[in-house]
Parts: C-alpha cells; structure tokens; sequence
C-alpha cells in the first residue's frame, strides 16, 4: 500500500513560475516558498492540482503479482512479460514528452498497438479538423484579444479551474478596448454553469448539451438573415447573435472529453462552421480545451514519429492507424492483444477493462487498486523530475522543473531499460 512520506526539501527554498502539469492548460505562474507537502501545495495551485500535488506525496514499493519486490525483480518480470507478448497493447500514455519518446521506441520494439486513454476526444477533434478544417486560437489571443467568449457546454469549474480567472478575467490585454468590454456567456446545461470572477459579467444560456449543436445551427440562422420564427430557440438565441455581430473578435470554447460520444462531432463541427462563417466578414476563432494527462503531447509525438494521431498499430515493420478502428478498445475487442503495459503520471491509472497480464508505470498515487501482474513506481514530471508538456492549444510546449529529488525513476528511464533489455536478448 501507498504510504505517506514526511515532507522533503525542494531543490532550492523558493521557486516561481511553476508549470502545473496536473491539467492541459499547464498553469505556469505557480510559487513555493516552502517544502511541497499536502499542507503546503504551490501558492495558486487549482482544486484539481492540490488533488495531483497531494497524490505526489505518497510512495511504494514495485510489485509482482499484488506483493512487493525489489526493482529489479519487477523490472525483470515485466521484460519477461513483454518478451512473451506477441501483440502488446501499450495504454494511458500518461506521460511528458521524454517519457513518449521511450514508450513510442518500445512500442515500435515490441509490435505493439498505442493509444491514449483520451483517444476518442483527440479523435473527434481530428475527425472534423479533416472534413472541415478550422479556425482556432490560443490562450494568449483568449485573453489579449477576445471581447467575447461563448462557452459551449464546458465545465470550467470542474475540469479547467482556472482558465477564466487566468485566461478572460486578467486585466493585462493587447487590446485593452475589448478588454474592458469583454463578456462571457454560457450556452450549456445550467448545472455546469462557471463560477465568474465577480469582475466579469457573465450571462446563462441553458441549453441541454443534446441540443448544443442544433443551438449553433440556429445561431448561423440568425447570422445569416434567415427569416426563423419569433419564438422558441431562435428567439431566445437572437441576444446571443446581436453580441456576434457587434462583438470584434468572438471565440467559441468546447471541451471534446466533456462532450457525449453521440454528440461530439456534431458540436465540434456546428461551432467550426460558425466561425468559418463569421470569418468571412470578420475576425473569429474557436478553443479546444483538453490535452488532460499528458493527451497533447501523445498527439504531437505520435504525429512527430509516426504521421499517425495516438490510436497506431506497429506490425512487422509497418504501421497501421487505430484510432478510426476504436483504438484500444477495438483491438482488445478483435482478440490480437495478449498484453496491456499501461503508463499514467497524472493521475489515477484506469486500466482496460479486459483479461490479460498487465504490467503498469504509475506514481504510487496513482497505481490501481486492483494489484497488476507487474507494478513499477514512476516519479511525476514536473514534482520529481524536469520535463515538458504541450499546452492545451497545441502552440506552447512548457518545461516542468522538479519541485524535490526524485522519490522514482522516470517513466522515460524505466522504458529506456525495458527497451535496452530486449534488445540484448534479441
């Protein structure tokens, strides 16, 4: 079991500008003065990140079938694993962008299939990114330029804390006239309403999410100047579109994990073709906020190494794109993979459900409650070891300092010597 280690020294007594790796959009203005602990988290650090932070201060011991071992006997057992596999599925993929590398050459070593654990959110947003193309924008632009912001459907509270205190409420903007007339509004269902800064005025749609993309459709309508009835959607809608028209720069922001798998392509693709439409006149931009455990680095290295988004099979020399397939789950389904290595940093490892050895890399933390065939403890980047991470807007790769020495290895290390064992023996 996890146990609680007494708090250790950061590597120097005071740091500033801290990158966050606990969400994708990678706060980077944390502050310690003193040593990390669950009572002394970073100075502005989010509920999601004293959750991540808190996480950190536990550690453990490797495991081989539910009972401790030595890291060497783990390390051995999981090569014996992967020796014995003929069509491993590499899941979670929690990881920094070192740690990627390592998984993606060990993947490639070993025949294996990979996939991120938010692959269906990665692949809906690619799948319209292909059909329609888009117009999005970044973080910086959000608060320097935006005078409008459309929230559509997302939990802000729950699953980006911070994104309108940092991001739309900052006082310091480029453009400081449509600052001062910057709104929000929240077209969504009225329980995941945000909680605003009191400084920013903020307006409530309820919408059900089932109906989002419809509401996008009546809003292109209203813009257009289809005659659409006085009552009903389209009334309510109208206010919202007058705000369109008048506003200089609008973004629209959608969180593809937060979005039902029935609806998600229909939402993103409604709110794409909106702003394609306002950019024919004037300036408009949409926000995909996600990347959550490591999902946008996944994308960018698998992209870099593969030309492939994260759902990729490698087979005897050849690569096969997954992700259109069902990823991980299709290839679990279509009975190939005969074992799942599982790699989670950030936060708790939620293993694939389905009958086959597992060998997991997680933070003991984060490990899973059920005992794996092979359990070996990883550090956190950005708390045990430097790293980097891309940005939830895909423009920005951050680097993470270590907060303390190390408790474990790296995940990148660990993959390195599973990488370096096989190919000994091959």
């Amino acid at each position: 079991m996890p146990q609680a280690l007494a708090p250790s020294s950061p590597l120097a007594s005071e740091q500033a500008d801290i990158a966050c790796p606990f969400c994708g959009l990678l706060c980077d203005d944390l502050e310690m003065s003193e040593a990390l602990s669950p009572k002394q988290p970073p100075h502005r650090a989010c509920p999601r990140a004293q959750l991540g932070y808190t996480a950190a201060e536990l550690t453990g011991n490797p495991g081989i079938a539910g009972k401790p071992a030595d890291f060497e006997a783990a390390l051995s057992a999981a090569i014996r694993l992967l020796r014995a596999s003929k069509r491993p599925l590499f899941s979670g993929l929690g990881s920094d962008v070192q740690g990627l590398r390592a998984l993606f050459k060990l993947a490639e070593r070993c025949g294996a299939v990979v996939d991120h654990m938010h692959s269906g959110a990665l692949n809906s947003s690619l799948r319209v990114l292909q059909s329609l193309g888009w117009h999005t924008t970044t973080l910086g632009e959000v608060q320097n330029r935006a005078d409008l912001v459309v929230i559509l459907g997302v939990d802000l509270d729950r699953g980006f804390p911070r994104f309108l205190a940092r991001h739309v409420a900052g006082q310091d903007a480029l453009q400081p006239a449509r600052r001062a007339q910057r709104r929000v509004i929240y077209l969504g269902p009225k329980a995941h309403a945000p909680t605003c800064p009191a400084e920013l005025p903020l307006e409530v749609l309820p919408t059900p999410t089932a109906r989002l993309a419809e509401s996008l459709r009546t809003l292109q309508g209203l813009l257009q100047g289809i005659p659409l009835p006085r009552t009903g959607k389209a009334a309510a809608l109208a206010p919202l579109a007058a705000r369109i028209k008048a506003a200089e720069y609008p973004v629209f922001v959608w969180a593809p994990g937060q979005l039902p798998a029935t609806v998600s392509d229909l939402v993103i693709g409604a709110a794409c073709e909106l702003v394609a439409q306002i950019n024919r006149t004037r300036r408009a931009a949409g926000l995909a906020l996600g990347g959550d455990d490591g999902a946008q680095s996944a994308l960018a290295v698998s992209a870099w190494l593969t030309g492939f988004g994260t759902g990729v099979g490698f087979s005897r020399g050849a690569l096969k794109p997954q992700g259109e397939l069902g990823g991980s789950a299709a290839a679990l389904a279509e009975g190939g993979c005969d074992l799942i290595l599982h790699l989670s940093s950030f936060g708790p490892a939620h293993l694939p459900a389905a009958d086959k050895p597992r060998i997991v890399l997680a933070p003991p933390g984060f490990a899973p409650r059920e005992a794996p065939d092979v359990y070996l403890p990883i550090g956190i980047p950005g708390v045990d070891h430097p790293g980097q991470l891309i940005r939830t807007d895909g423009v920005v790769a951050l680097p993470l300092r270590a907060l303390r020495p190390a408790r474990h290895p790296s995940a990148a290390s660990v993959l390195r010597q599973l990488f370096a064992a096989l190919e000994r023996k091959s």
